[in-house]
């Protein structure tokens, strides 16, 4: 089909990318040999090159300034070193703070383990020192440790253990991570660095891990961060819920790894970021005109649902395609009309969805589900429009009509319940569920495959779902999958919690179809959509915070494109 050709393509678009990678450990333990060698940099310069970048970021971020907002007092800094290259790391950050001149406060290393052998380049480090760090021994359970080292101005930083865990976490580094997470309460935040110390790199290690990670505030099995600090690439497990809850905020450090390598390197899982959104994004042509740039329908709400259909369909208007269409219950026309002026208004009779417009020739994307319900001529209407796609699809010689459905909610909810309409959602289509949708979606169209254990059978179940239907599914959450049928999963990388609201997903709905609309394939409307919904999403929180934020303000936020200075 043409769509598969498409994704083919784009598949190989993305990967000729090394920053959107996410390798397994032993992938990143090559990258750092290969740039070794390759540099050539010893091994000590480049972690030398590492906590440089660490520390400019570290003490970069507004929100923790050195000097505390609450007290006016400067915030001190405890790293915990461990006896491996992730030590390292923090006994070089540990060194470097004390040299930039407005860090003002205190700087102390806590070492673990250091009765062992440690690895040469944290040796290094440690020797490296200044006077002016004092270092505390951690014993077996922390209580030599001076209480005056744990306090609101105080900002511990995790360097304990980094990528390649596996299994449990012996003593006394266990210890000292469930140390960290009772006296975190107390403290100003926690960092840590490349991984927050306990989670494991490797997808395999989840089964086991995973769960005892939920509850590793009272376990000890893994350091709860305010935000990791990961080096060059996110690393899988923070991206996926039940382990990246771990992990706080992650936010991406580069120190240039070997690039030829991580571009060889032939791996499902990849971060979207803004180097990727910005090669994706098309110019508009000066010379065009509305009807050039696509015709959304959307078909959305019923008789006290109307707000998800507004919500869909302004979505959809910023996207930047030419038309939009809102199929609406004719008796609700007055909302949308005062809501959406610039949408164009079709009826069908009834409180509900229940009848198709005349022509559907003239739509180039469709948006279906948002505030639908689950009637029975609703039903049968869904089950029109993906016949009618169809048809369109085989009355083309067979070939795909190039038409993109985005189907999300109700319409999702109507299918799981008929699993007879799954073989009639056409190739292309943009499924984007959350997490109690996917599990409807998952029972009817993969028996056996739900319950999940894990995340990672989850991600498994997904993929075998995109590739069954042929289509692009969204699973909606922090750092937002998207699965192309080719088994590639997209992390996204934007966005924050106060979207977990209402009409959220409503608003990601009409953005992708009016994406598809404007020319974007449907792996790339996904992508596009994603990434600019979690963006105004923060822009959304930065004007209203997150508790008070909602779906009418990060529909509001929405920005698409390159803005003065270039940047998405």
């Amino acid at each position: 089909m043409n769509f598969c050709r498409e994704n083919d393509r784009l598949s190989h678009f993305l990967c000729r990318f090394a920053y959107m990678k996410i390798l397994t450990g032993r992938e990143i333990k090559e990258a750092d040999l290969r740039t070794i060698e390759n540099g050539p940099v010893l091994s000590l310069d480049l972690m030398e090159r590492a906590a440089v970048a660490l520390t400019d970021r570290i003490v970069a971020v507004p929100e923790y300034e050195c000097r505390h907002a609450s007290s006016g007092r400067y915030v001190d800094y405890v790293v915990f070193a461990g006896r491996g290259n992730n030590g390292g790391d923090g006994l070089a950050i540990a060194r470097l703070l004390c040299t930039r001149s407005h860090v003002r406060g205190k700087v102390s290393v806590v070492t673990v383990g250091y009765d062992g052998q440690l690895s040469a380049d944290c040796r290094a480090n440690y020797d490296r020192l200044p006077s002016g760090v004092a270092v505390y021994g951690f014993g077996s359970d922390g209580k030599d440790l001076p209480p005056c080292l744990f306090g609101d101005d105080v900002i511990i930083i995790d360097a304990l253990l980094g990528t390649g865990v596996n299994g449990d976490v012996r003593e006394p580094v266990r210890s000292a991570i469930a140390f960290i997470n009772s006296v975190s309460g107390k403290c100003h935040r926690v960092f840590s660095i490349d991984m927050p110390s306990g989670m494991p790199t490797e997808p395999e290690d989840f089964h086991d891990s995973a769960c005892r990670m939920t509850g590793a505030g009272q376990e000890g099995s893994t350091v709860l961060a305010d935000v990791t600090f990961t080096i060059e690439f996110p690393k899988l497990s923070m991206l996926l819920p039940r382990t990246g809850k771990c992990a706080g905020r992650t936010e991406v450090v580069h120190i240039g790894l070997d690039k030829d390598f991580i571009m060889a390197s032939d791996t499902p899982y990849m971060a979207v970021d803004a180097d990727m959104i910005r090669q994706m994004l098309m110019p508009r042509d000066e010379f065009a005109h509305k009807g050039t740039y696509g015709h959304v329908l959307v078909i959305a709400g019923s008789s006290g649902m109307m707000g998800a259909a507004v919500l869909c369909t302004g979505a959809a208007l910023k996207s930047g395609c030419g038309l939009v269409t809102a199929h609406i219950p004719w008796q609700e026309r007055t909302v949308m009309h005062v809501a959406q002026p610039s949408a164009i208004v079709s009826g069908c009779h009834g409180p509900a969805f229940s009848s198709l417009p005349d022509d559907m020739s003239k739509y180039s994307a469709y948006a279906a589900g948002p505030g639908l319900g689950q009637r029975q001529e609703t039903s049968a209407a869904l089950k029109s429009l993906l016949q009618s796609m169809n048809h369109a699809a085989e009355s083309d010689a067979g070939v795909a009509c190039g038409r993109t459905i985005v189907l999300d909610a109700d319409a999702l909810n109507i299918i799981a319940s008929h699993p007879e309409l799954l073989p009639m959602i056409p190739p292309g289509a943009v499924l984007t569920p959350h997490e109690g949708e996917l599990a409807r979606l998952v029972v009817s169209a993969l028996p056996g495959c739900y319950p999940w254990k894990n995340d990672m059978q989850k991600m498994r179940a997904v993929c075998c779902l995109s590739k069954k239907l042929d289509s692009v599914i969204v699973v909606k959450g922090a750092h937002t999958m998207t699965c192309a049928p080719d088994g590639r999963c997209y992390f996204n990388m934007t966005g924050n919690p106060g979207m977990a609201k209402g009409g959220s997903g409503d608003v990601l709905t009409g953005l992708i179809a009016g994406l598809a609309a404007r020319g974007y394939s449907p792996l790339q409307a996904a992508l596009l959509g994603v990434w600019y919904h979690g963006c105004a999403g923060d822009r959304a929180a930065e004007e209203n915070g997150q508790e008070s934020m909602n779906a009418s303000d990060i529909l509001a936020c929405i920005r698409i494109g390159l803005n003065r200075g270039g940047r998405v």
